[in-house]
């Protein structure tokens, strides 16, 4: 019994100890809350000299923020838009022979085609494996003729390719004499879905070109002027037929993947699957110009977040400042009251805190909504001649709008601090007017 009551009063004289050690910082929390939410909530009720700069402060906050947003949810979605166009045409890595590592055209063949197809369909991270061919031509029509480059392809294309890029309601790859060319191709020779137009192929075999007659059943617009000028969809046969492949030839094979954020370990792992000397290369590697343009975004987007947080912190710590000065005679009334400088600085920073949650809270609610107008309508355009897109593309997820509030709103906090340490330099007596 004596043991129990030993053991009560030893729980009691504990809890007695932890609430003695935490009452002084828990009742300076609710002072400092309590003077806080006081002042916040008579702000809007009072017209003051600091009215004006405390508004401005938070348009700056708000302003950054919509700023941010729109940078990265263009930006990003841009980056996005252009390298899954690129990917759609191309595949996101290429495996063809060795002979034909420096050009896109595949005039030498990769042999055991089959075998390869099935090792490559094989690997973990592989969506898709088609077989292509690119071979260098003429298209003619009755007055003019282009130069091209011909793209064979089979029934297993992907035919994503039409859905993403199509303009012609038939969607489906095309058969042995059937084509798919560019609308802007289509436009510079006056043909269209339907007509029949010869195609010209040099041969190694004659000194005179082979030629196809073939139909168009379809047109594409990819927006890369390089890709609509030059490039015609057709049968992967036609270029057997050429230059005498056999089934089991193909000039390459593309791979889409089913997650491409480690191009490089992917191309890898591909060339370490095939036993043969072949050249496999990503997408990133065989367009560097148009990646290295793309990555260019990171950099602005970088830049201006940096500079949009400075702009939004110093206009906070200028209408920290203000406040601090205009209530002067509050920091010397409590000073003398006995309060200490850490909790008032604790004060005026939970007021700025607040300042720049009204600012988030606007800039989150325009910034997302123009967003999500964007993506709806597309009502922002772009020239597909430089930028290659018709319109600003927009992407945006939870964990970004959450890291970037996090991280405007923790810099802010920081340099906000820096004027808090005014109020030590505050002599509460002159402030009250009190001769020492």
């Amino acid at each position: 019994m004596s043991s129990g009551l030993h053991h009560g009063r030893t729980t009691e004289s504990c809890f007695a100890t932890i609430s003695s050690t935490f009452n002084p910082y828990l009742e300076l929390v609710s002072f400092t809350w309590f003077i806080a939410k006081r002042i916040i909530g008579n702000r809007k009720h009072k017209r003051s000299v600091s009215g004006p700069i405390i508004s401005i402060g938070i348009i700056a906050i708000a302003l950054g923020v919509i700023t941010m947003l729109i940078a990265l949810g263009t930006g990003v979605g841009l980056k996005n838009k252009i390298g899954d166009k690129v990917a759609a045409f191309s595949g996101h890595v290429r495996v063809t022979a060795l002979g034909n590592s420096q050009h896109q055209e595949t005039p030498k063949p990769l042999d055991n085609a089959i075998l390869y197809q099935n090792q490559l369909q094989q690997l973990p991270n592989t969506l898709a494996v088609q077989p292509v061919a690119y071979v260098p031509g003429v298209i003619l029509n009755n007055n003019a003729f282009d130069g091209i480059v011909f793209k064979g392809i089979d029934e297993s294309f992907n035919s994503d390719f039409f859905s993403f890029f199509g303009m012609s309601d038939t969607i489906a790859v095309p058969t042995k004499n059937d084509i798919w060319i560019s609308g802007e191709l289509a436009k510079k020779l006056s043909i269209t879905v339907g007509d029949r137009v010869p195609l010209y192929f040099a041969s190694l075999q004659t000194t005179m070109p082979k030629r196809r007659s073939c139909t168009i059943v379809g047109l594409f617009e990819t927006g890369f002027a390089d890709y609509d000028d030059t490039y015609v969809l057709g049968h992967l046969d036609i270029v057997r037929s050429l230059y005498g492949w056999d089934e089991n030839q193909v000039g390459a094979f593309e791979i889409f993947l089913s997650d491409d954020t480690n191009l490089d370990l992917d191309t890898n792992t591909i060339y370490d699957s095939i036993d043969a000397i072949v050249d496999v290369q990503h997408v990133e590697a065989q367009f560097p110009e148009i990646f290295n343009w793309i990555r260019l975004f990171g950099t602005n987007i970088s830049l201006i977040i940096i500079i949009m947080i400075i702009v939004g912190g110093v206009n906070m710590i200028t209408a920290l400042l203000v406040l601090i000065l205009e209530q002067t005679q509050l920091i010397g009334i409590t000073r003398v009251l006995g309060a200490k400088v850490g909790s008032l600085q604790q004060l005026f920073v939970i007021q700025g805190a607040y300042l720049i949650g009204v600012g988030l809270v606007w800039g989150n609610l325009i910034g997302l909504g123009l967003l999500f107008i964007q993506h709806q309508t597309g009502f922002v355009s772009l020239d597909p001649v430089t930028y290659y897109v018709k319109e600003v593309p927009v992407y945006m997820d939870v964990t970004t709008v959450l890291w970037l509030n996090g991280l405007t709103l923790a810099v802010c906090m920081v340099l906000l601090i820096l004027p808090s340490f005014i109020i030590s330099k505050i002599p509460p007596t002159q402030v009250l007017k009190i001769n020492p």
